[in-house]
């Protein structure tokens, strides 16, 4: 298998101890959101915060009736209140950081927001009906949840800053609680679609689009390559048969 580049190689040892947030300053690309996430929520708040909403939030029948397509972006930016917004960047800071360090500035930022996009795409198609706004950053955040998960996965984090826990078994543990709530439609004013649908994004992304992913989709050179060998291992059969004894190329 050919190796990638080394920032994008997943499943980074574990380090001997715990600590609490990433090491070393706050990347930019991580830095620069959190200040546009947390200037945003002053200054709708400080103005119009309804009227922020109404034109930027992300309402379901809005995008699919009147193609308002530009709610995908924007929602993300917006939060419903201190703690939303806080939780969120403690949440960037705390997981984005080390990634945008590995990746660089353009590739985490460009991830960031398909998960976003994702997310609201997602939730848009399950809650076609609802007139109801939506808003916060949760869909990117859980995307780059998913992301630590993959390159860390044995990396031990402090669950509720208490029980030291694997990445990977809190990334399971997120995807079950969210199917379950978001199957159940408990009405807790939480987007579970968006959550899943960044999750869901941010995999596929890094599996199959992302340069260093997991895998990849076929190239048309490597699509060329193949058909190629297929061709060179039918004329040689027709040549030289299948049986025993016969010519083995190498």
């Amino acid at each position: 298998m050919s190796q990638s580049h080394s920032r994008f190689r997943f499943g980074a040892p574990s380090g001997g101890s715990l600590s609490i947030g990433p090491p070393g300053p706050v990347p930019p690309v991580v830095k620069a959101l959190i200040v546009v996430n947390i200037g945003v929520h002053l200054l709708t708040h400080l103005t119009s915060a309804e009227g922020a909403i109404q034109a930027l939030a992300l309402i379901p029948p809005r995008v699919l009736g009147h193609f308002e397509i530009w709610r995908l972006v924007t929602y993300q930016f917006l939060h419903a209140g201190a703690w939303h917004v806080a939780l969120n960047m403690l949440m960037l800071w705390m997981f984005g950081s080390e990634l945008e360090q590995r990746w660089g500035g353009s590739f985490f930022l460009k991830y960031y927001l398909v998960c976003g996009l994702g997310g609201g795409l997602i939730y848009t198609l399950v809650r076609a009906g609802s007139g109801d706004p939506t808003v916060g950053a949760s869909g990117a955040i859980f995307g780059v949840l998913m992301a630590y998960g993959m390159w860390f996965p044995n990396r031990v984090v402090l669950l509720g800053f208490l029980f030291p826990v694997r990445v990977r078994h809190v990334i399971v543990f997120l995807i079950i609680v969210e199917l379950l709530q978001g199957v159940e439609s408990t009405g807790d004013g939480i987007a579970h679609a968006a959550h899943l649908g960044g999750m869901a994004f941010g995999y596929a992304y890094l599996r199959w689009w992302g340069a260093g992913g997991l895998g990849g989709l076929p190239t048309l050179k490597s699509v060329k390559r193949a058909y190629y060998r297929w061709r060179l291992r039918r004329l040689q059969r027709k040549r030289f048969g299948s049986g025993n004894g016969n010519p083995t190329f190498h």
